[in-house]
C-alpha cells in the first residue's frame, strides 16, 4: 500500500508542478492578448518607423495621426479590458507622438521613441 502511495505521489507531484507552469504562461498570453488584436496597430507603427527612418519626418507624422485615431477609437474599449497593458501603450504612444511631432525631429529621438512604442505593442503586458 505504501508504495501504491509513493508511486502516486512521485506521478502527481510533478504533473501538479508542470501543469502550474503552464497556467501561468496561459494566464500571461491571456493577458496580452486582453486588448484584442493590435496587429493593425502595429502595421501603422512600422509604416512611422519606416518613413521616419528615411527622414521623411513629415510622412511620419502624417501617418502618426493615422495611429493616434486609431488608438483614440479603440481606447473606451481597451482600458477596461487591460488598465496596465493600456497604460504602457499609452505612455509610449504618447512619447512617439511627441517625438515625431516635434517642432524639428531628429532620428536620435524619434527612433528610440518609435521603438519603444512597438515593442509596448508587441508585448504590453511586459511578461
Amino acid at each position: 500500500m505504501k508504495k501504491i502511495l509513493l508511486a502516486t505521489a512521485l506521478v502527481l507531484v510533478p504533473v501538479g508542478a508542470v501543469t502550474t507552469v503552464q497556467l501561468s504562461f496561459v494566464s500571461a498570453a491571456q493577458a496580452a492578448a486582453s486588448l484584442g488584436d493590435l496587429s493593425p496597430m502595429i502595421v501603422i507603427v512600422t509604416d512611422v518607423q519606416k518613413s521616419a527612418a528615411t527622414g521623411d519626418f513629415a510622412k511620419a507624422a502624417t501617418r502618426i495621426t493615422d495611429w493616434e485615431t486609431a488608438w483614440d477609437d479603440a481606447a473606451d474599449k481597451m482600458r477596461p479590458l487591460n488598465k496596465g497593458a493600456w497604460g504602457k501603450i499609452d505612455d509610449a504612444s504618447d512619447a512617439a507622438l511627441d517625438a515625431v511631432r516635434a517642432k524639428s525631429p531628429d532620428a536620435a529621438t524619434v527612433t528610440p521613441a518609435l521603438a519603444a512604442l512597438l515593442a509596448a505593442l508587441n508585448n504590453p503586458t511586459g511578461i
